[in-house]
């Protein structure tokens, strides 16, 4: 029976029942408390038209205002690199970025002269064009950059008009903060140590909250489109970043079970922190990588102190969804640098960018698609785009000198691919010995299977390349024909499915018999249902969000691996994922009664 979670109970305030919305798990974590609604202050426009005399002074009135929101540009990022991290700052280079675009600066400027807007109304209608269309785009990396508009629209015309007003200043306990939308400023101002919790209307994973939130390591909860308008400020309200929900007026039952889920979470973290520098190894001594997928460069940090032995998943993709322009050579070198330094001895597994589908990067015109996840994207782009890909390949291999580098290609389809993808990576080589530019010239090379042609073909591919790793995430989707994004269908998208299960099982065989490992960095590798089936089937690698850590280390420490091998072979039989679930749940709860399953 499918279950609609956004309407539990009645949605009446005057009658607080309470009910659950649902949106996207921003960052991991459970908050309890009251909220702080943030509605931002109204933009105030006066329409009037300005007389010719007054045009010049409007003009000047513009420029000035455009410095100071610079000036106060600078100052915030100073503060957000003192506070949270250099990383987290970067964040405000494209509001500097939209301050010093000569179209939005002409286009205001020829509106307060051909049409006698004042300097805040020019400015104004510049910027509500943009948002307009960015507004009607379903994609969610644009739909995160709203934002960005919003923050810049509301700070210039804030200096136009001369007002200082400090709205963020109400918070004086602590709170979840509810708003339709969070700029990069409203997260800075806001007290670190006030915030349990974020949860807005808009936005998605790649919103500068969610980026924010996973900084500061509280919960958050993305695109929940009408939640600011169902709740009032000191509503009760449970946010959890785990499932990607919230809970409005949350009964005392509700309130009472993850109360003790938060307790739970405590006290599994403490004892989960002692075993974060042993070695994964099962009982009778197979020893199993444990790595971390990274977003971000700052989440560096978050990866060492949950015991991670290196990264096996550097996603790429941020480097150019948050510029306006191509990243150059030199600024990729520093990101990818930056973060093999803090794993010299340890793999860092940088995956070549997957741009397309839902990441639409300013620098990078993607036609609109049909079907954006089955079209141009990741590879595709990267093949034919030679100059793009040569940049980013050349980064890498130079990178490479600090550590040990592997190179990660995703989305392959074909063998034809991989070996476009070899000769650029040759071509690349090439080019830094004739400029005298060191590198790691062995540097291993792997592809993400997650693509069931891909999955059909691992013994031609493990033939050409160092190691396999497994993206579930695209793979169950294209594998059960689900889309992943579609809440309608969720109830279909099942990662314990008995297909995707034999799937799996058939590409470690496969990488296996060509002499090459296999990892597998998409979510079920985070899954604990799925921990005991994956070393069973003999998976080398687990590479998971740096919060999962230290639990599948855990599950890992506490199996033999022949115990694990029987238990694969049981699920195996299952026919559905309702089996399975329910067979690897009894096992979990019976055999890790102190984890939470």
């Amino acid at each position: 029976m499918k279950n609609d979670n956004r309407r539990r109970m009645t949605t009446n305030h005057k009658n607080q029942g309470s009910f659950v919305l649902k949106g996207i798990a921003a960052s991991p974590g459970i908050a309890i408390s009251k909220v702080f609604l943030l509605r931002g202050e109204a933009v105030k426009i006066d329409t009037t038209q300005v007389e010719s005399s007054e045009l010049e002074a409007e003009v000047q009135k513009f420029n000035n205002a455009i410095q100071k929101a610079k000036n106060e540009l600078r100052a915030l990022q100073n503060r957000v690199a003192q506070r949270i991290g250099q990383e987290s700052a970067k964040i405000f280079d494209v509001h500097q970025l939209l301050l010093e675009d000569s179209i939005i600066i002409e286009e205001t400027l020829d509106a307060i002269k051909k049409e006698n807007k004042s300097a805040g109304h020019a400015f104004y209608d510049t910027m509500q064009k943009y948002q307009n269309t960015l507004d009607e785009s379903s994609v969610e990396y644009f739909q995160g950059r709203i934002s960005d508009l919003k923050d810049v629209k509301r700070r210039v015309i804030r200096h136009i008009q001369g007002d200082r007003t400090d709205y963020l200043s109400k918070l004086e306990g602590s709170a979840v903060i509810v708003a339709r939308d969070l700029t990069p400023s409203d997260t800075v101002m806001l007290d670190k140590r006030k915030v349990l919790g974020f949860a807005t209307d808009l936005g998605g994973r790649f919103s500068h909250v969610a980026i924010m939130a996973r900084s500061m390591e509280v919960p958050a909860v993305a695109g929940l489109r009408r939640l600011s308008s169902l709740v009032q400020e000191g509503d009760r309200l449970i946010i959890d970043g785990n499932a990607g929900k919230v809970i409005i007026h949350p009964d005392e039952k509700t309130l009472t079970q993850y109360r003790r889920l938060q307790e739970k979470y405590y006290e599994v973290e403490q004892r989960l922190s002692i075993i974060r520098d042993l070695p994964c190894i099962t009982l009778d001594g197979k020893e199993i990588e444990l790595s971390a997928n990274l977003e971000f460069s700052d989440e560096v940090e978050s990866a060492k102190s949950h015991g991670a032995n290196g990264i096996g998943l550097y996603r790429s993709d941020y480097i150019y969804l948050a510029k306006k322009d191509l990243p150059t050579e030199e600024e990729q070198f520093e990101e990818y640098s930056k973060i093999v330094k803090e794993f010299p001895n340890d793999p860092v597994i940088i995956r070549t960018m997957d741009l397309g589908g839902d990441k639409h990067p300013q620098s990078i015109l993607i036609p609109p698609e049909e079907n954006p996840f089955l079209g141009w994207r990741a590879v595709r782009i990267s093949l034919e785009r030679e100059d793009i890909f040569n940049v980013q390949l050349r980064a890498i291999l130079r990178a490479s000198v600090f550590g040990n580098v592997k190179i990660l290609i995703p989305m392959i389809s074909s063998l034809q691919e991989i070996l476009e993808c070899k000769t650029a990576l040759e071509k690349a080589k090439s080019e830094l010995r004739e400029e005298d530019i060191p590198f790691n010239p062995d540097i291993d090379v792997g592809v993400m299977i997650e693509v069931p042609s891909a999955a059909l073909l691992a013994d031609k591919i493990a033939r050409e390349v160092d190691f396999l790793s497994i993206g579930t995430n695209d793979l169950v989707q294209y594998l059960l024909a689900v889309d992943r994004g579609n809440e309608r269908i969720a109830y279909l998208y099942k990662h314990l499915h008995p297909a995707v299960l034999r799937m799996i099982k058939d590409i470690i065989i496969a990488g296996h018999q060509q002499g090459v490992w296999v990892g597998m960095c998409g979510e079920m590798a985070s899954d604990p249902l799925a921990t005991l089936i994956l070393v069973g089937l003999d998976l080398d690698e687990f590479s998971v969000s740096p919060f999962y850590l230290p639990e599948i280390k855990k599950i890992i420490r506490s199996v033999d691996h022949s115990e694990a091998e029987r238990i694969a072979e049981r699920v195996l039989e299952f026919e559905t994922a309702c089996e399975v679930e329910k067979f690897m749940t009894r096992i979990m709860r019976k055999n890790f009664k102190d984890l939470i399953i």
